[in-house]
């Protein structure tokens, strides 16, 4: 399993990798939409944290995203040249690395939960990987959507990469907006899984957690707990079903269903409230 992560903005994020950390043996980290390898210093901290030494953080590609990590953004990037050569030398190793991967394991199971630019990296280097990876993504689609459809938040990112992606893999499985941010998941500044977090008598790693959801509702009203859903349909937990459909890529990564669109499978229905019961028993302390 490769869940690519943007850890350290929307907090979603640290709650899926948490839950991978404690359900997945075979788990490797790539980093989606790094700044400066914060989010994979992250991801290291929070594994460490977790007791797993065993699962790989990789520093994926690095889009400048400043602004999309929520807990140090007050510190000064490095001088631009520094910057600029660890970028390459990152994306060099990531790509590497990832290929070394796959290489070495018959089927990948890759949950995309932010922008696509480290899964299209890999593709364009090596292309026979896509007969390899089953890619379950954050994006898709708004089912019932009337009239020109939004970007998905993290395609918009990075629209180039989330159009290669989309078109080079075979019938890749995507998460709707409708499904992943419904009322039923949402993570109240109030809600019990906060305050269960923040009891005194809880490990180092639950502190951290609510930590980036209180930074989080201090910005933004509501979070989701959409990031452990794609989590559990990437490890095929029975809580998600889909159905192909054919959409069409418009080139900023708008996506809308037409006839002449290429096949995807779609999320169709969701058991809330049995991905939550199985998602609160995976973070119990």
């Amino acid at each position: 399993m490769i869940l690519d992560t943007d850890i350290g903005w929307h907090p979603a994020g640290l709650v899926a990798l948490v839950i991978a950390a404690r359900m997945v043996p075979n788990l490797v980290v790539v980093t989606a939409d790094e700044t400066r390898g914060r989010r994979a210093q992250l991801a290291r901290h929070i594994l460490d944290m977790l007791d797993r030494p065993d699962v790989r953080v990789i520093a994926g590609f690095d889009l400048g995203g400043e602004d999309r990590f929520l807990l140090d953004n007050d510190e000064p990037p490095p001088a631009l040249g520094e910057d600029f050569l660890e970028r390459i030398r990152g994306l060099d190793h990531m790509i590497a690395a990832i290929v070394e991967l796959c290489e070495s394991t018959r089927r990948i199971r890759w949950a995309g939960l932010g922008p696509m630019s480290n899964l299209t990296a890999v593709i364009s280097r090596l292309p026979e990987i896509t007969d390899q990876v089953m890619v379950t993504q954050l994006g898709g689609p708004p089912g019932g959507h009337r009239g020109k459809t939004p970007v998905p938040e993290n395609f918009r990112v990075d629209p180039t990469s989330a159009g290669l992606a989309l078109r080079a893999l075979h019938t890749p499985r995507l998460m709707l907006g409708d499904h992943t941010d419904s009322d039923t998941l949402r993570i109240p500044p109030n809600s019990p899984l906060l305050q269960a977090l923040e009891r005194p008598t809880t490990p180092p790693w639950t502190q951290l957690l609510a930590t980036h959801l209180r930074a989080w509702s201090a910005r933004e009203s509501i979070a989701w707990m959409r990031h452990a859903l794609v989590l559990t349909a990437a490890l095929g937990l029975p809580f998600v079903a889909f159905h192909t459909e054919r959409i069409e890529i418009h080139p900023n990564a708008r996506l809308g269903r037409a006839n002449h669109g290429r096949p995807m499978q779609v999320s169709s229905t969701v058991d809330h409230s049995a991905f939550l019961s199985w998602t609160y028993g995976a973070l119990r302390v």
